[in-house]
Formats: C-alpha cells, sequence, structure tokens
C-alpha cells in the first residue's frame, strides 16, 4: 500500500536561527529586535495591510524577516514536492528555476538544500532591492557555486524553466500571473499560495485557464473542471527549538500551515489520471477513519465522502492517518457504498 511519497529524494531542510544567521543582512540583529520586528511584521500581514510592504525597505526586518520566516516556509516546497513523482522530480531539479516574488531567496534555497543540488540555473525576481541583496548573501552563503541571476521583473521567454510562484499571485494578481507565464511558456508551472477561500477563487480560474496548455500533476486527479468552492492543504510540521522558542515568543504557530498548491507540466498528449487527494478530514470513529477526496471518475474530478476501515490497517498505517496531512493522496478501491459515502479499501 502506497500512502505517501516522502523524503525520497530529498536531504536536510531543518534549519536553525544560529545557521542562518550568518547570512542575513545583518547577522548582528539581537533576539529582542528580531522579536519585535516579527510581531510588527505580524500586524501588517493581518491588521496594518495598509502598510504591509513598509518592512522590505528595512534591513533589520528584512533580516528577521528571513531569520523567522523562511525556515518555517521551506517545508511548504518539500510537502509539495514529496508529492511527485521520482521521474518529475528528476526534471524539476534539472531545470532553471525562476523564482517570481522570492523575497529572500526561500524557495531558490530550498530547491538546491531539499535536492542537495543548486539547479542548473536561479533567476530571483523581486521589486524589493533589500530582499534581492538578501537572495544574494543567502545563496552564495550555502552554495557558493549557485548560478544566481537577479531581477525586478521578469518578461522574457525561457520553456526550459520551472516558473515558481511563492505567495505572488496573491500580490500580482491571477491576470498579470497569466501573462507572465504566457511570455515565459515554461515547461512546468508551480505555486504555494495563501490557503484563503477568497483567494482560491482567483487560482481557481487560474487553473481553468491553463489546463488548455498544461497538465495537472498535483493536487487535482486530473486537469478537468474543479468541483470544489475552496480546496486547500494542510502541512503539519516542526522546527528547530531556536524558531520554537521564537514562535513562542511571539505568539506565532508556523507548525500548522495551511497552504494552496499546484504543480502543471506542459501538456502532453495523453493526459494522466493521478489517484485520489484528502481535501478534508472528516471524522474518526473506533472503527474508521472518513475523509472528502477529490478524484476522477466518469471523465470528471468529484468530491466523494470516503471511509477507511481501522481493521484492515497495520498500527503504522493507522498511526498515519491520525496524523495526515490535509492534500496527502491515496489510492484505493470500493468495496461498498453507503448512501453517498464509499466504504474502501487501500491499495
Amino acid at each position: 500500500m502506497t500512502l505517501i511519497q516522502s523524503q525520497r529524494a530529498f536531504g536536510p531542510f531543518v534549519l536553525s536561527i544560529d545557521e542562518i544567521r550568518p547570512h542575513l543582512l545583518n547577522p548582528r540583529l539581537k533576539e529582542s529586535e528580531l522579536v519585535k520586528h516579527i510581531i510588527d511584521m505580524s500586524m501588517k500581514f493581518t491588521v496594518k495591510r495598509d502598510k504591509i510592504y513598509d518592512y522590505v525597505m528595512d534591513e533589520n526586518a528584512v533580516s528577521a524577516y528571513t531569520a523567522f520566516y523562511l525556515p518555517t516556509n521551506i517545508p511548504k516546497l518539500h510537502f509539495l514536492l514529496s508529492k511527485l513523482s521520482n521521474e518529475t522530480l528528476a526534471d524539476i531539479s534539472s531545470r532553471p528555476f525562476i523564482d517570481i516574488g522570492c523575497g529572500p531567496g526561500t524557495y531558490s534555497l530550498a530547491m538546491s538544500l531539499l535536492f542537495q543540488k543548486v539547479p542548473s540555473e536561479i533567476i530571483a525576481v523581486d521589486s524589493s532591492k533589500l530582499m534581492l541583496e538578501q537572495t544574494i548573501k543567502l545563496l552564495n552563503g550555502f552554495f557558493p557555486d549557485v548560478n544566481l541571476a537577479l531581477a525586478s521583473k521578469f518578461h522574457q521567454k525561457k520553456s526550459d524553466s520551472v516558473l515558481f510562484f511563492g505567495h505572488s499571485i496573491n500580490e500580482l494578481g491571477g491576470t498579470k500571473a497569466l501573462d507572465l507565464i504566457a511570455t515565459v511558456d515554461p515547461e512546468y508551472v508551480m505555486w504555494i499560495e495563501p490557503a484563503t477561500s477568497d483567494f482560491f477563487l482567483e487560482l481557481k480560474k487560474m487553473r481553468e485557464s491553463l489546463t488548455a496548455h498544461f497538465d495537472i500533476l498535483y493536487p487535482c486527479p486530473s486537469s478537468v473542471s474543479c468541483p470544489s468552492s475552496w480546496c486547500h492543504q494542510v502541512l503539519r510540521t516542526t522546527h528547530d527549538l531556536s524558531l520554537e522558542r521564537i514562535s513562542q515568543l511571539v505568539s506565532l504557530d508556523r507548525k500548522i500551515l495551511p497552504i494552496a498548491t499546484m504543480v502543471m507540466k506542459r501538456k502532453k498528449s495523453q493526459t494522466e489520471i493521478n489517484k485520489p487527494v484528502i481535501t478534508r478530514y472528516l471524522n474518526e470513529t473506533k472503527f474508521s477513519f472518513e475523509y472528502e477526496v477529490c478524484l476522477h471518475e466518469s471523465g470528471e474530478n468529484k468530491n466523494k465522502v470516503i471511509e477507511i476501515q481501522k481493521r484492515q490497517l497495520s498500527k503504522d498505517e493507522e498511526k498515519f492517518f491520525k496524523n495526515s496531512d490535509v492534500g496527502e493522496r491515496v489510492d484505493f478501491e470500493v468495496e461498498k457504498t453507503i448512501g453517498e459515502k464509499l466504504r474502501v479499501k487501500l491499495k
């Protein structure tokens, strides 16, 4: 039985603040200053949104953002890549990586750490000069031989590339993001974006537009229309103790991370059908687990409720389902239909 494609091709991705500190714009930033900047940024991200971009113009704030948010965001990319086949992972890791809205270089660094090698070329794109300076310092610090190019904007065709959006479609808007994809004409489009219900509708419009030219590798079971009004993934993770300490000091939980993700590849002649994906946890009883899943059936993507009987599970498998993330793939066959619920047997 295959429950999860995990860790296979990846190296360590847990970073401590001490490991990052030498590569910050201000490596001498005190913990008290770091905490103050993170609390201030958190307020701007959630309440004072008219001042949301102020932090990118301050060296200490960029350093604090990097120290806290970069290592706690890296597991999001690990989660996303762990859902892809070995063949796809090898292909992605060999291509130029265009990081749109790169911030301090979070996902460019994550790609290099997770695969234990740097992509053939990294193009980091961000409108903030300080964020690009932080990207240079981080990437050169961890990987001195990186082939790194920087840009405040990017509008060039690069059809062999992976075009990646890390919380940047949220800032660009769907229309500009689609225009950029059309211009670059990449082999792969990937995104990790906020998991809000309102923003999902924007991402869904993009999805429907892009499926004329791209196949969906994750999370959807196929590239036909999406049946959901809100779909996202939820990653449960842990971090280095230095980050857990800061999380407590600033009262921010970074161990449960809702995200909206997508991996698309240039369309082939024959579209693949992917395994069903868990879209919502519903219930656990003494005898079973219940989930909503998205699956491909009769030429459509559909949301269905499944019941997994515990008697068929080993102790390790039962533990997996107790702690599983929304967004995991499952493979099953239907044993019995009970009203609108499917009792299934895992393959």
